[in-house]
């Protein structure tokens, strides 16, 4: 199960919102084909910082260590674009004007919609436990002494 953010943004008209749903989870398209990703997703900042770090990662390779360590610096860049791509996503469009609402957990993103918009509608009565009504002349029985004793220890001296 996957955890979506539900971002909408109210348009001037009096009509639907403009929802928009956001996985927020490890993104391994990101981490396969992270420049792909960051402009499939109009990311534009991000993807021109991606390029500019694997050119810098790319020109201190050849100098510094080439072969197995530009492999490797090349996977950090793409485990970091994997995990914090949501999170840009979201920013993205707060930037956008559209603001966090709440969130789903839902199996994939036709159930996501499905379970936000199903429960919307629902009445938001909630059910609170009242407290019981006390009888004239009747006390509760008395709470029974204090120790100081913590997970089972008497941290007292005693």
């Amino acid at each position: 199960m996957a955890s979506y953010v539900v971002m909408q943004r109210r348009s001037g008209a009096p009509s639907r919102p403009d929802t928009t749903f956001v996985r927020d989870e490890f993104s391994f398209p990101a981490l396969i084909v992270p420049l792909v990703w960051l402009v499939w997703h109009r990311l534009w900042f991000a993807a021109l910082m991606l390029l500019l770090v694997s050119a810098g990662i790319g020109m201190a390779g050849e100098y510094i260590a080439p072969g197995a360590a530009m492999f490797f610096a090349g996977l950090v860049v793409s485990v970091y674009v994997a995990l914090e791509g949501p999170a840009w996503r979201l920013a993205r469009f707060r930037r956008l004007g559209y603001s966090e609402v709440g969130a789903v957990i839902a199996s994939n993103l036709d159930d996501a919609e499905i379970r936000w918009f199903a429960g919307r509608g629902a009445p938001k009565s909630v059910d609170r436990p009242r407290p019981a009504v006390m009888r004239s002349g009747v006390l509760p029985p008395p709470l029974p002494p204090q120790s100081d004793m913590l997970f089972g220890y008497d941290d007292t001296g005693r």
